[in-house]
């Protein structure tokens, strides 16, 4: 029993002392154990300062332009005419509340084409803005797409009388901030 408490004692001696007799290749050799460590403190979680933006409140600013007709004017819009494009990005901290963040990710617009009876025609569009985006123009069976911070396409089809909207949609990289510039220019006419 004095044995048994003796080495006991040994052991929680050598076990506080930080040091370890093993036997490595043989030999009796020191291997030092260094203090535990201690646990790793909590990452800290925090939200980006993005502006949580209400697409709501750009709607009510948007201007519709009139429709298209073949063979009329040339159109003029800016990005005022267009829908913004919001994509929603969701930050979850440990203990907070979740943070909805809307971004923008492009813009688009809707148009109605009057008189496209199956003739040839034309589509001149061209435009700028100051970041680079992706353009991507469709009316009935015509597609076009450009993309760059200028764009311009230049396309004679005949779309057998099924141009009766002309949608346009930009893409860009999500970003908190809109453009700053979006002025575009189109007109839809017969083919001499």
């Amino acid at each position: 029993m004095k044995i048994q408490s003796f080495l006991i004692g040994v052991v929680i001696s050598l076990t506080l002392s930080s040091a370890v007799f093993a036997k490595v290749d043989g030999e009796m050799k020191t291997v030092i154990i260094g203090p535990p460590k201690p646990p790793r403190p909590p990452v800290d979680c925090a939200y980006i300062k993005d502006p949580i933006l209400d697409p709501l409140q750009y709607i009510s600013l948007m201007q519709t332009p009139d429709p298209i007709y073949i063979g009329g004017e040339r159109y003029i819009l800016n990005k005022e005419n267009f829908t913004p494009i919001f994509t929603t990005v969701v930050y979850t901290c440990p203990g907070l509340e979740p943070l909805v963040v809307r971004k923008y990710t492009g813009f688009e617009i809707s148009l109605p084409v009057y008189n496209d009876f199956g003739q040839p025609i034309f589509f001149d569009i061209a435009g700028r803005t100051d970041r680079h985006m992706n353009l991507t123009v469709s009316c009935g069976t015509f597609s076009a797409s450009d993309s760059g911070d200028k764009f311009y396409i230049s396309q004679s089809v005949v779309t057998n009388g099924s141009c009766n909207t002309l949608s346009m949609k930009f893409d860009f990289t999500a970003t908190a901030i809109q453009p700053r510039a979006l002025d575009l220019s189109l007109s839809i006419s017969e083919e001499l």
